[in-house]
C-alpha cells in the first residue's frame, strides 16, 4: 500500500503563492519593474510575511525562476520519440507552447540564471537528463547510419543550447531576421526539425 503525502504546511503554500505572484507578474513586466508592494498586493501578504519566508524580492524571484526551470526540463524529459526527429519535433512543440503561453517570463528566467549562480546551477543540473535523451537518441540514429557516435554528446548540448538561443530570439526578442521563417509556430518547429535531423548525420574526422 502507497504512503500517504505529507500534508503541505501552511509556510510551504504561502511560499508558493508568492512564487506563483512573481511569476505572472514576470509574464507582464521585467523583474527589475517587479517590485515588493507588488508582490504583497497579489498574494494578499504584509512585506514583514514575506521577509519571514525569503531573504527579499530578489531571493524570492530567484526560487521562482528555479522552479520553473525544474518544470521546464521535467516536461521535456517525459518527452517520447521512436527517433530524434520525433523527439526534437515534440521538444519544439512543447518550447514553443510555453514561450507562447508564458509571455515574457522565459525572459526573466533568462536574466536570472545570468546573474545567479545558484539559479545557473539549477539550470545545468536540470538540462543533464534532456541531455542525456538527445544523446542517446544522436547516438542511435549515427550508429545506424554507419558512423561514429563520438560526437553524440557534443552535438546534444549543441542541439539543445541553440534550439533555446533560437526561441528566445524569436518569441522574446522578437528578431526580425527570423520572421521570415516562422510565420507560424508549426513551420517554425517543422523547419528546426529537419534542421537539426540533417546536423547529427554530418561526418566529424572520426567517420
Amino acid at each position: 500500500m502507497a504512503e500517504a503525502a505529507e500534508p503541505e504546511h501552511r509556510g510551504d503554500r504561502t511560499r508558493k503563492a508568492i512564487k506563483r505572484v512573481i511569476a505572472k507578474l514576470a509574464m507582464k513586466r521585467s523583474i527589475s519593474e517587479i517590485n515588493l508592494s507588488d508582490i504583497c498586493a497579489g498574494a494578499k501578504l504584509t512585506t514583514g510575511a514575506v521577509y519571514f519566508h525569503f531573504k527579499g524580492k530578489d531571493d524570492a524571484i530567484e526560487e521562482m525562476v528555479i522552479d520553473e526551470i525544474g518544470d521546464i526540463y521535467a516536461r521535456m524529459e517525459k518527452l517520447q520519440g521512436s527517433n530524434f526527429g520525433e523527439l526534437v519535433a515534440r521538444a519544439l512543440e512543447d518550447s514553443s507552447s510555453y514561450h507562447q503561453r508564458s509571455k515574457q517570463l522565459p525572459r526573466a528566467i533568462q536574466q536570472v540564471i545570468n546573474m545567479r549562480p545558484k539559479a545557473y546551477a539549477a539550470w545545468i543540473k536540470a538540462r543533464e537528463p534532456v541531455v542525456e535523451k538527445f544523446r542517446a537518441a544522436i547516438a542511435q540514429e549515427r550508429a545506424a547510419a554507419g558512423l561514429s557516435i563520438e560526437p553524440a554528446p557534443y552535438l546534444a548540448h549543441f542541439i539543445l543550447n541553440s534550439m533555446e538561443d533560437l526561441g528566445m530570439d524569436l518569441f522574446q526578442w522578437n528578431n526580425p531576421t527570423l520572421a521570415p521563417f516562422a510565420k507560424t509556430p508549426a513551420d517554425w518547429n517543422a523547419r528546426q526539425t529537419a534542421l537539426w535531423r540533417h546536423a547529427i548525420l554530418a561526418p566529424f574526422e572520426s567517420d
